[in-house]
């Protein structure tokens, strides 16, 4: 018999029920939620496609993918250092001149149309024959979004 002092919270149930359902919630860290400087989305909420880009000052700058991060280092210039990307399969950090970029596929991670990093060349490809799109290396891919940006 549950009664209500061993019975869970409300909340407990609310939070099991949306990740059942796919829908993962996360909690606000310091009451405050870590918002891209791009495009304001919320960082927190999609960890798996942070992208972070570091400026000559040593400023860190956490976007909530790579589309939005090749925006920002495009709008710093010359004054942009590196930039770190997370692999889609391993969930790692790897940097960002070394992987390799689906764009356009039809998975969407953060922001359409969309840049997906691997850091092997043969993830990438084998992700396109399941889910199309066309395989970039970073320059190619910074090229890319420079000329959607014009």
């Amino acid at each position: 018999m549950i009664t209500s002092r061993n019975r869970p919270s409300d909340i407990w149930i609310i939070l099991f029920c949306l990740s059942t359902l796919g829908i993962m919630v996360f909690p606000s860290w310091g009451g405050e939620d870590k918002r891209c400087p791009n495009c304001g989305m919320n960082v927190g909420a999609y960890p798996h496609t942070r992208y972070l880009v570091l400026s000559l000052e040593g400023k860190e700058m956490i976007s909530c993918g790579v589309q939005c991060g090749l925006t920002i280092q495009l709008r710093l210039k010359e004054k942009f250092k590196s930039a770190t990307a997370v692999d889609l399969l391993s969930n790692r950090p790897i940097e960002a001149r070394k992987a390799f970029y689906v764009y356009k596929s039809s998975v969407i991670t953060d922001m359409a149309p969309g840049f997906i990093p691997f850091a092997l060349r043969k993830n990438a490809e084998q992700f396109v024959r399941g889910f199309g799109g066309q395989v970039l290396t970073y320059d190619e891919a910074l090229a890319v979004w420079k000329k959607q940006m014009e």
